[in-house]
């Protein structure tokens, strides 16, 4: 047996490819043991003289992902049976494959409800599998699946914690990346404390693979080394962190970081300049820092990044005897370029669009000029 069982449509940047990420495989095979345990569910109510469910109920039947089709991307995922032509059915109930597909239209009916703030059909207890099932989710990420009837419903991060919220759980795991400091790093526990820029300090465990990070960043506290790190993190019922559960990835992250600096910048407030200057808008500090990480040649010396008193930003670069400036009108997306060369007293001037991929790589070419030989 192999039938189709499911096509979740995945809406995201992500999934424009038509492709699927590996980190998102973590989700379908918590979802797979949700299907599992709520079709015992629907099998206890259907046999409520039953005082256990059947030994084996559900062995040799199987999720898998089939194919990946178009449309964003989705996965098609089979109902496959593993067992043998010859395997005694008569250990499993016949109709087992029915109560996967009731517990499919159940898990998708608690989604539409959750999204729509209906009562859920199915226990609280087994709504803490959403905990696992849709955590790789971003942003404006959300899955969409078909009822019975046909009817699109969403499977959304606010979603997903209602969902939490009703399972009746402490706390939940959501996937984040968190930047810091390594405050302690003990190595016999194999643990650190990571301190947020807000004085939050989060245990979490070191492995192998990341103890060097975790004791260089350590050791270089106190000049201000900070990391990033890929988590999954524990919040409380009222969203407050409470500790790192495992590290993906952790990168020391170099000082002049781009996306760290301008995180910094999206505090200010308007006045920050002696009661004058105009705080630079979030969202396109947000535009900028993507832009930077997509476009900026990552072999080029990083800048110092400086607010301007009229709400831009400006770079700035130290180039051997040239010392060059970029004046960036965050709502124009136009940057004003000028290059001074200390030696000959010569200035060079030029305006790039930065929403143009074009005058991005034209701003690469020309700090790759300027550069002394081992950075170009």
């Amino acid at each position: 047996m192999n039938n189709e069982f499911l096509k979740p449509r995945l809406v995201g940047e992500r999934f424009n490819q038509h492709s699927l990420p590996l980190e998102l495989l973590k989700d379908f095979a918590a979802l797979e043991e949700m299907i599992v345990e709520v079709a015992k569910w629907k099998f206890r109510e259907s046999n409520p003289t039953r005082e256990r469910i059947p030994k084996g109920f559900g062995k040799g039947l199987e999720l898998h992902i089939a194919s990946i089709e178009q449309g964003s991307t989705i996965p098609v995922i089979a109902l496959v049976s593993l067992l043998s032509p010859t395997a005694n059915l008569d250990l499993f109930p016949s109709n087992v494959s029915s109560y996967f597909e009731q517990a499919r239209d159940a898990i998708i009916e608690t989604i539409a409800c959750a999204e729509y703030n209906k009562p859920l059909p199915i226990p609280f207890e087994l709504l803490g599998y959403f905990d696992r099932f849709g955590r790789g989710l971003r942003g404006n990420e959300y899955i969409e699946f078909s009822d019975k009837n046909n009817l699109p419903t969403k499977l959304t991060s606010e979603t997903r914690k209602k969902l939490i919220r009703a399972s009746q759980v402490d706390g939940w795991t959501e996937e984040a990346q968190l930047k810091g400091r390594v405050a302690e790093a003990d190595q016999a526990r194999m643990s650190f404390e990571l301190e947020l820029k807000d004085g939050t300090k989060l245990k979490a465990p070191i492995t192998n693979q990341h103890l060097k990070t975790v004791l260089d960043a350590f050791n270089a506290y106190r000049q201000g080394a900070r990391v990033a790190v890929q988590s999954v993190i524990k919040k409380d019922k009222q969203e407050r962190l409470k500790s790192i559960e495992s590290v993906e990835h952790i990168t020391l992250l170099d000082s002049l970081d781009v996306e760290s600096r301008l995180e910094e910048l999206a505090e200010l407030q308007d006045g920050w300049l002696d009661g004058k200057g105009i705080a630079p808008n979030r969202e396109n500090l947000f535009w900028l820092s993507n832009e930077f990480d997509a476009k900026f040649n990552p072999a080029l010396l990083l800048p110092y990044l400086y607010p301007t008193a009229e709400g831009g930003v400006q770079a700035e670069w130290s180039l051997g005897d040239w010392e060059v400036s970029l004046e960036i009108n965050l709502d124009s997306k136009s940057a004003e370029w000028q290059a001074f060369n200390l030696v000959t007293q010569t200035c060079c001037e030029q305006v790039w669009n930065l929403g143009n991929a074009e005058d991005w790589q034209a701003l690469n070419q020309a700090l790759q000029a300027l550069s002394p030989a081992e950075n170009a």
